[in-house]
């Protein structure tokens, strides 16, 4: 009898423990399910708003191109801007039966919103008869037309305009992106390197062991142009007295430089010639002239290697220098030609990178307009198409009295026109046929590296034409266009990457507040 009590109990408890682990079984099963399936309604989210955003901006670049001035939009326009985004819809994967749910709704004004949902087959929930689950997306909220994409390109990182001459940015990681309300750099300037003045049509070399200022010690007093019988100049080749070609060739237009500076933008990475000969006569009388004004602050190109009379250079850095005076005492006449300047300490080839183009673009990328274009777009916004991976073509130029035009016209409104602060700016980057296509760009990083022109004559697609010197849409941001009396960061404390100062106010330099984002970098696969 005890021994089938003692089986009895052992039959109890080993079903007690059979009962244990198939009730863990089914939880694990259950937490399989719940773990796979929430992961594939991501999935599935992620990929239905991601078309829903390019099918909301195709929509609203139809919009713009139907609309013009007519504020109401009828029935056959709101027919083709459902094509459009009905026809992106389809490009990212999604059929007819998909589009069954899809909801384009027009308000006021043209503004429109696109709304979508969709029911997604789960796998293992079906353990728990649950077969299936919604996703929805939606994008609008009915952004005002009246904001329309303005001729300017920018970086999806943040920019510091830290010279006349350079800057720096930090690309944004994975993830990462402007902050709401918070001040960026939509456009760079070229103002004037701190303590530096005019550009004088002298060159130095650099001197042995370089370092920091090339060679230069701040503080000491060198000869920035030599002449004959200067023992202190290290003299380049035959002919060349340390002189520069700025402005054009000869001797007068050598003296005019010196007395008025140079004009023209001269950026790291230029090429020059030299102007060989000494021209005491009008070294002498624009130096003292200098002197005698007061306008004794001067910036010399650092430049390569002289070699044998006239030839080209290329500008390394600048440095700035005091003059004193001219003349090497003691050595004689030949020797009155010497220009003397003390070192200051200042350059900025260490802060960044060189400026080639300030931001620029031409949207309709047919090259041959003039500044007005540029104008009337920055003020009224650009009224074609433009779509994430388009090539826009930039401009060399800085344009900074242009520009100050157009920031003045968004800040103030005109007799016609209300203020309209909030613009779309193209968000880009530099395409992977850029190097293949153009050997001078292959190490450029933003639209501010591109060297070189070209007209693709209206094209936008590596298909039609073979970009070398263009940019890439990636996105679009909306930002509010800021007045330069309200930039709040607009000093020089540096700091890494979205803190600190964006460098000081230059001419031509235009920031903005970032609202949100249009399309953000990684929503729409890149081409």
């Amino acid at each position: 009898m005890g021994r089938f009590s003692n089986m009895a109990k052992m039959s109890s408890r080993h079903g007690g423990i059979l009962f244990m682990t198939a009730g863990w079984a089914v939880f694990l099963v259950a937490m399989t399910a719940l773990v796979t399936d929430v992961g594939y309604m991501y999935y599935s989210h992620a990929k239905l708003q991601t078309a829903v955003n390019a099918a909301w901006k195709a929509g609203y670049d139809k919009l713009v191109e139907l609309q013009g001035t007519d504020r109401v939009l009828g029935q056959e326009k709101k027919d083709l801007i459902i094509g459009q985004v009905k026809e992106v819809m389809h490009a990212n994967g999604f059929g007819e039966a998909d589009l069954e749910s899809l909801n384009v709704e027009f308000g006021e004004e043209g503004r429109f919103v696109v709304r979508s949902q969709r029911s997604v087959g789960l796998f293992f929930a079906r353990v728990m008869n649950v077969d299936s689950a919604g996703v929805a997306a939606a994008r609008g909220d009915l952004v005002d037309t009246k904001m329309k994409v303005v001729p300017l390109g920018i970086p999806h990182g943040v920019v510091k305009d830290v010279s006349k001459n350079v800057y720096n940015w930090c690309k944004f990681t994975d993830g990462a992106g402007f902050t709401e309300n918070r001040e960026y750099i939509l456009k760079l300037g070229e103002g004037e390197v701190v303590q530096s003045g005019d550009i004088m049509p002298f060159g130095l070399e650099a001197r042995p062991g370089g370092g920091d200022f090339f060679g230069y010690q701040v503080g000491i007093e060198y000869s920035i142009k030599g002449s004959p019988g200067d023992p202190t100049f290290d003299m380049p080749p035959t002919g060349n007295f340390g002189a520069l070609a700025l402005g054009g060739t000869g001797a007068n237009d050598y003296g005019d430089v010196i007395l008025n500076g140079y004009g023209d933008p001269l950026n790291l990475g230029d090429w020059v010639d030299s102007e060989p000969g000494n021209m005491a006569g009008d070294t002498i009388d624009n130096v003292e002239e200098r002197i005698r004004r007061g306008q004794t602050n001067v910036q010399i190109p650092v430049v390569s290697d002289f070699g044998n009379g006239r030839k080209p250079v290329e500008i390394l850095g600048f440095l700035n220098f005091t003059l004193v005076g001219t003349g090497i005492e003691g050595q004689g006449a030949n020797a009155k030609a010497s220009v003397r300047a003390i070192f200051d300490g200042i350059t900025d080839t260490d802060l960044g990178k060189p400026k080639h183009t300030y931001g620029i673009i031409d949207p309709d990328n047919v090259r041959g307009g003039n500044d007005s274009d540029y104008v009337e777009r920055f003020k009224l916004g650009y009224n074609g198409v433009v779509n994430v991976n388009d090539r826009l073509i930039p401009e060399a130029e800085n344009l900074p009295e242009p520009t100050d035009e157009a920031v003045n016209f968004r800040l103030n409104g005109s007799d016609q026109y209300q203020p309209n602060t909030r613009v779309i700016i193209p968000i880009t980057d530099i395409g992977p046929e850029i190097a293949a296509n153009n050997a001078v760009n292959a190490d450029a990083e933003t639209i501010y590296d591109l060297q070189g022109l070209e007209n693709p004559n209206g094209a936008y697609k590596t298909s039609d034409y073979n970009f070398g010197s263009s940019v890439r849409v990636t996105g679009f941001a909306e930002f509010e266009i800021l007045h330069p009396d309200n930039y709040s960061r607009a000093g020089s404390d540096y700091e890494e990457c979205d803190n600190g100062d964006l460098g000081p106010y230059q001419p031509g330099q235009v920031r903005g507040k970032f609202i949100k984002y249009v399309v953000k970098p990684g929503e729409v696969p890149l081409q």
